[in-house]
């Protein structure tokens, strides 16, 4: 099987406590399948010695050892279930435990290259095909075979001169259901591609559904979705019309099949070379093999569906997370954070070694409790360079050291515990408040989470809802505004008391005044931190120690606001276009 399938038997490997289960299962399909097929031998002794003989007594004891059979026969049948019911809801269980787990583990990097719809259709829909497959083979895999081969030596015993038949019929199945097999693995693996694009289109669809209606763009998405649907009504077609074959072919095949049994075997009877009850016996096996490969017929698709399913599994399982820790590292004691950061030749490119660089030749450095800002036309690169800060991406060239340790020798989760970040985008978790902005420690005192609040200016909104910090958030924050939102964000990023701040153009949906109050309690709040400010207005970058100005992913200036309004043409620019109604002599 592992040769055969060698992606859904690395997942039931993966899952290890399966395997005693599975043995257990597979003694009961013996045991089972062993009373199924002793009832034939039973029915045979009946007619031959009994019915015909007149023999009563052999009638009553071979129709009371009948009864015995078919009950202990149901008996490991239903035990058999069971397990399989359990095994296959607990690697459905598992894997979608160490998936989730292993997709928590991926960089910045890795969740580039895998959407949030096709994430979400592995962790469904695979897993799924895998538990169907999972609970089908425990039940089927070896019944099947292992009632074959029985009949087969039974039949060799008691009826040679039919073997062939028999033979005959395995033979031909066997190699329709190669052929067919084959056919379905690639189409199985292009339905669940397009089951990846059509999910994509409906997360992004509902998430900006908003949007698609201010534009008036609810045809447009429509016919995109139903063509990207039609595809996968087309695909997951080809599969159904493939598997369509199997049942009339195996009732074709047994059918041609029992005839040529009955012709034959009654050519024996009247020659007086076999018995009635041999040719009903016989028939009685047909009737066996026909049920499993109807059986078969169900269950060999959903395997192969789940081969192609576990080998998307496969490709998460097998994915290394681009940014790693080195082996043997001991994490800094937090009292010794100090705040500064330096960067030295940074360059860093998203396709990697050789590719193109989003940031090249970067070098400054940020001194303890220094806000420096970040400001320049979008797409220069203002958003990667703090991002690689937090090692979301490790840089292509050069190195950034926090107080003189190369951040690629800090532990990540020691790292991103004095290096907290408010992202450009907002996102709240469902829950409340007081859990959304105590997100980043356990334990956090109420104490601390209301002066975070009160410096990120959210206390003032929160405090006139009549739940308070208890507030329901609804899912990505839906029930607050964007403004709310990023001052929930950057609450929750100066909670927990971070040797360095990153704050990256996380107040573009606030005013200008409610910025800068924002600004001046984060002195007092968390004195002596690092910031590092991505800003998109130049309000926002006025009153930073340093500002760098960025274009193309290069440094093309950097000083304070006064150096930079003095020799930097592409700083008087964007302060003309931003505040030219401003004198310069009023700014600071």
């Amino acid at each position: 099987m592992t040769a055969i399938l060698p992606n859904l038997s690395r997942m039931l490997v993966i899952y290890k406590g399966a395997w005693g289960w599975i043995a257990l299962s597979q003694l009961f399909v013996v045991l089972g399948a062993t009373f199924m097929l002793m009832i034939p031998a039973q029915i045979s002794t009946l007619i031959d010695q009994g019915v015909i003989s007149g023999n009563i007594s052999v009638v009553v004891d071979s129709s009371l050892a009948m009864l015995l059979f078919a009950i202990l026969a149901g008996a490991f049948s239903l035990a058999n279930l069971y397990i399989a019911a359990r095994v296959g809801e607990g690697t459905a269980h598992y894997l979608r435990k160490e998936i989730y787990r292993k997709i928590q583990s991926f960089s910045f990097g890795n969740l580039d290259r895998h959407p949030v719809g096709e994430l979400l259709v592995r962790l469904t829909s695979d897993i799924y095909q895998i538990n169907m497959a999972a609970s089908y083979s425990i039940r089927f895999i070896l019944y099947a075979p292992f009632m074959i081969l029985v009949a087969l030596v039974i039949i060799y015993t008691s009826s040679p001169s039919l073997v062939w038949i028999f033979v005959m019929v395995i033979l031909i199945t066997g190699a329709m259901f190669g052929i067919i097999s084959m056919l379905l693995q690639g189409q199985y693996r292009a339905r669940q591609h397009d089951l990846d694009a059509v999910n994509n289109v409906l997360q992004e669809d509902f998430s900006g559904v908003r949007v698609i209606k201010a534009f008036v763009r609810q045809d447009y998405e429509n016919n995109r979705f139903r063509t990207l649907n039609e595809k996968f009504r087309a695909a997951s077609l080809s599969p159904l019309r493939t598997s369509a074959f199997i049942l009339p072919a195996i009732f074709l095949i047994l059918g041609c099949s029992n005839a040529l049994v009955i012709w034959y075997g009654g050519l024996l009877v009247i020659a007086g070379t076999m018995g009635v009850g041999q040719i009903i016996a016989f028939t009685q096996y047909f009737f066996f093999i026909l049920g499993q490969l109807w059986i078969l017929s169900f269950v060999l698709p959903q395997i192969i569906s789940a081969e192609a399913s576990a080998g998307r599994l496969a490709v998460l399982i097998d994915t290394r997370p681009l940014v790693t820790d080195l082996d043997g590292e001991e994490t800094p004691a937090p009292s010794g954070v100090v705040g500064r950061v330096v960067f030295e030749n940074v360059s860093f490119s998203y396709e990697g070694p050789g590719g193109k660089e989003a940031i090249k030749n970067i070098s400054f450095s940020a001194e303890p409790g220094q806000t420096i800002a970040f400001l320049g036309p979008t797409g220069s690169g203002k958003s990667t360079l703090v991002h690689l800060v937090s090692r979301f991406y490790d840089v292509t060239e050069g190195r950034i050291t926090i107080d003189g340790t190369d951040i690629r020798e800090i532990p990540q989760d020691y790292l991103r515990s004095i290096v907290r970040i408010a992202l450009q985008e907002s996102v709240l978790f469902s829950g409340t408040i007081r859990e959304n902005i105590a997100f980043g420690q356990r334990d956090m005192p109420d104490e601390q989470v209301m002066a975070a609040s009160v410096s990120a200016e959210a206390d003032a909104f929160i405090s006139v809802i009549p739940s308070g910090y208890d507030s329901h958030v609804a899912r990505r924050g839906a029930n607050f505004s964007g403004g709310q939102k990023q001052r929930l964000s950057i609450a929750r990023a100066i909670a927990p008391k971070p040797g360095i701040l990153i704050l990256d153009d996380s107040t573009s949906a606030v005013d200008v005044a409610t910025e800068s109050r924002i600004q001046a309690a984060l002195a007092d709040v968390i004195p002596g931190t690092t910031q590092l400010i991505v800003a998109q207005r130049i309000s926002t970058v006025l009153m930073a120690d340093q500002i760098i100005l960025l274009d193309k992913g290069e440094i093309v200036e950097k000083g304070n606001h006064q150096n930079l309004l003095a020799r930097s043409p592409l700083y008087r620019e964007i302060f003309e276009s931003q505040l030219g109604g401003i004198r310069r002599e009023d700014i600071p």
